[in-house]
């Protein structure tokens, strides 16, 4: 079994009662009331991308994440 470790951008900001995160590479997204259950709901949400995405989804996040493009 292959183990990926990744790194990822998320930025979190409070929208009217919910906090939001965002990884603007992935465009993955979640929400809660807390910071903590947001992050939670996040990891979740990206782990179920990634599980789903296709091959060329995945190289072309690592991709824009070495290079720090987001074109």
């Amino acid at each position: 079994m292959k183990v990926l470790k990744l790194k990822v951008g998320v930025s979190i900001h409070k929208d009217g009662e919910w906090y939001v995160a965002i990884d603007a590479v992935t465009g993955v997204a979640s929400q809660g009331k807390s910071v903590d259950e947001t992050l939670k709901n996040f990891q979740e949400a990206f782990e179920l991308w990634f599980e789903n995405a296709e091959e060329w989804e995945k190289e072309r996040a690592l991709k824009k994440r070495k290079t720090g493009s987001l074109s």
